[in-house]
């Protein structure tokens, strides 16, 4: 009996031992810090950067007017601008409030809007379709509180429309030379492009919008995606 005893207490032993001596299991891997899923930052160059994403927090403000495809610009003062339909609406605030800022004798009527704020030169330009025949181009030098404006003509084929209007620093390629001489003209290119159905055609303005006369149909990767 006193064997079987012992033999009870070496098992007992051996098997609390075991553990001791075993691989221990090992230890979960910690969790990398990242962005949620479907978060991502971008650098300037629209590329992925592994950095940490801004704490913005959004507020939703009723402008209290219709806008199909606004755009939306800011100008160094603060003031924010964008387009609803044929209005050029300006909030100083913060969005807090909003202020109708353009007239309606700027352009008849619109079909397609589009807003662009010249980060160079704080110029608000207010691009408005009229129809498929011609588009309104109107600019403000003074945060909206007035404008100047010139239709620009499609030409002879009745078709104008995705209308792009944008701006950026003169090169040294291509309209180089007759960019430095205009240059005090206005201190940016201002392009404008829009889809004729045959194609696409860009145009080129050394008096920062008032005329277009340099351009025309564009071949390349301009004319992807189906020429939006």
């Amino acid at each position: 009996m006193r064997g079987v005893s012992t033999l009870v207490v070496v098992l007992m032993l051996s098997a609390s031992l075991t553990g001791c001596f075993g691989d221990d299991p090992a230890p979960p891997e910690p969790e990398e810090e990242g962005l949620p899923a479907g978060w991502f930052v971008t650098g300037g160059d629209g590329l992925p950067v592994d950095v940490e994403a801004l704490n913005l927090s959004f507020v939703f403000s009723n402008v209290g007017e219709d806008g199909a495809e606004p755009s939306i610009g800011i100008t160094s003062s603060g003031c924010m601008f964008f387009t609803a339909f044929e209005k050029v609406m300006r909030s100083c605030d913060y969005g807090q409030t909003w202020d109708h800022m353009n007239s309606i004798w700027q352009h008849p009527s619109t079909s397609d809007p589009w807003l662009w704020v010249d980060p160079v030169t704080d110029r608000i330009f207010d691009v408005q379709m009229v129809g498929l025949l011609t588009t309104w181009i109107a600019w403000s030098d003074d945060d909206g509180l007035n404008w100047l404006g010139n239709p620009h003509d499609s030409g002879p084929i009745p078709l104008n429309d995705h209308i792009k209007l944008g701006s950026g620093p003169w090169t040294d390629d291509g309209y180089g030379l007759a960019g430095g001489l205009t240059s005090s003209v206005y201190e940016t290119a201002v392009y404008f492009c829009y889809n004729k159905g045959i194609g696409i055609f860009c145009y080129t303005s050394f008096d920062g919008g008032a005329s277009f006369e340099v351009g025309g149909l564009v071949f390349g990767l301009v004319t992807t995606n189906g020429g939006l």
